[in-house]
């Protein structure tokens, strides 16, 4: 089934559902929000390299992919949010990605959020995620949030992974997540926040910790525009170290229309020499620029284009657009 089926079925099992298994005590409260969303990217200058196979005596040398993230031709996203009363949410998402010719993944999640307070607020979600090899993965995560009239802001979630490849014959890794963020406000339009992302996965030969720590400063102006600096370090046991700045800049051009644009610098610099065998030189940079345009055609209905430019020095260049759509009913 191509990804477009799949999702107007989903959408279609979702709405079909009754309102009254939806409705609260209070059902004014109650809400549908519909999203879709099309991602396609194209290759500038990049492709996988085919195997360079070897027989040696003992084993066999296969040529190693390049050392850069899996950017996904094709990804198709439907997300249903619907409204419980007035303090209780229910989300379901799918999402298709198409990496490549054979290389797909397929993703569920479904989320419960609860307003415990006017300030407060917790969450529950699951996921599970099937890809090619046969590979399956599993997902628990739980977080909340308190809101302090908007001039104090802190979240805190953690999630549990299990991953299994049946192909190969591995067996199922382990692996945890946690994400602290503060923010505060330091004037009527000046706001500075932090986040602290912290994973551990156990491995057969080592186990893997990675730390990322992202630093936003954002600075709302009096031509109706918001400024977001950001900076953002990771570092983690396999000897990765990465910086990576970035400057967002929000504008509304009117009451109903919005247009974003972000720039993103990135340096990493392994030191692993398996890592090191994937990449041309002892450190690779990357940069993207990316625009999105967001427009109300009515009250309950938003339009969103995005264009992003991506490059990199190990020979990657790419156009990304993405449509999407949001919708109350």
């Amino acid at each position: 089934m191509n990804p477009c089926n799949r999702i107007i079925l989903l959408i279609s099992a979702i709405t079909l559902i009754p309102a009254s298994l939806f409705a609260g005590p209070l059902s004014i409260g109650n809400f549908t929000q519909v999203k879709l969303e099309y991602q396609y990217t194209d290759y500038l200058k990049y492709s996988y390299p085919n195997p360079i196979l070897f027989e040696y005596p003992n084993q066999q040398y296969t040529q190693p992919l390049p050392y850069i993230v899996d950017f996904p031709e094709n990804r198709s996203l439907a997300r249903v949010t619907q409204g419980i009363g007035f303090n209780d949410e229910i989300q379901l998402k799918y999402q298709y990605s198409d990496l490549s010719e054979n290389n797909f993944q397929d993703l569920f999640n479904l989320k419960y959020q609860r307003n415990v307070s006017a300030s407060a607020d917790v969450h529950i979600s699951g996921q599970f995620t099937r890809g090619t090899g046969n590979f399956l993965g599993k997902m628990v995560q739980l977080g909340g949030r308190y809101d302090w009239a908007g001039f104090v802001l802190a979240s805190a979630s953690y999630a549990y992974y299990t991953n299994e490849i049946d192909s190969v014959g591995l067996e199922k890794s382990d692996a945890h997540s946690f994400q602290l963020k503060l923010r505060q406000t330091l004037s009527r339009s000046t706001a500075f926040q932090v986040r602290h992302d912290w994973f551990f996965a156990s491995g057969e030969k080592a186990d893997f910790v990675s730390n990322t720590l992202t630093f936003w400063l954002s600075q709302w102006l009096p031509t109706q525009t918001a400024v977001h600096l950001e900076w953002r370090e990771h570092w983690d046991t396999a000897g990765l170290t990465s910086h990576s700045p970035s400057l967002e800049i929000a504008q509304y051009l009117s009451w109903a229309t919005i247009f974003k644009t972000r720039a993103r610098y990135y340096y990493g610099k392994p030191t692993d020499e398996a890592a090191l065998e994937t990449i041309k030189g002892d450190h690779f940079t990357s940069f993207s620029i990316s625009g999105i345009l967001s427009h109300h055609l009515f009250a309950e209905t938003i339009v969103s284009v995005k264009y992003r430019y991506y490059w990199s020095d190990q020979d990657v260049e790419m156009n990304t657009y993405l449509l999407a759509l949001e919708h109350i009913l």
